[in-house]
């Protein structure tokens, strides 16, 4: 095999080494400032009862059932019944599950409105010192979204989701047909 065929055939793997090493950078939690970071000393704690979808979830918070929306983050829908689901919609979810499984005790952290006009509980969540809603933006399973007043995580998620989009992480992968 000549030399110049030999160093051709190394650039692919030498890319996808740097593309694994990248994203799992991404998805560990980190000592200083990483996305995976634990966002300070939690609002409140509660227990993982079930995932909903990528983005909501319930939870046993002070003794009463409570659904949960993430803050500043957007997963792409799952199907129902009367609405198709969105693509990467069902791997968000299962994602958030496995990060997230029932029985989990989790931290929230609230920002300053505590309820969305669905009446859904509206806060950040970290589990085990990972930031969930981090882990889900940086490994391209969801994006940031900014709803004033609440923009606490914003600015931390959307540099997640630029490294995800970078990296083509996720939804951002152009092989898994979502573009």
């Amino acid at each position: 095999m000549s030399r110049s065929r030999r160093r051709g055939s190394a650039v692919p793997v030498l890319v996808l080494c740097v593309a694994v090493v990248a994203g799992t950078w991404l998805l560990l939690p980190k000592v200083n400032g990483g996305y995976g970071d634990r966002t300070g000393d939690p609002d409140a704690r509660a227990t993982v009862q079930h995932v909903v979808d990528g983005d909501t979830l319930y939870l046993m918070l002070d003794g009463e059932r409570t659904r949960v929306r993430l803050l500043n983050v957007d997963a792409p829908e799952i199907s129902r019944p009367d609405q198709p689901g969105e693509c990467f919609g069902r791997q968000a979810a299962e994602f958030l599950a496995k990060k997230l499984p029932k029985g989990a005790e989790v931290e929230l952290q609230f920002d300053a409105e505590r309820l969305d006009q669905y009446g859904r509980t509206l806060a950040a969540l970290s589990h085990g010192g990972e930031f969930i809603n981090g882990a889900l933006v940086a490994s391209g399973h969801a994006t940031a979204m900014k709803v004033e007043p609440n923009v606490r995580f914003y600015g931390q998620l959307r540099d997640a989701q630029r490294q995800a989009q970078q990296i083509e992480a996720g939804m951002f992968d152009p092989a898994n047909g979502c573009g």
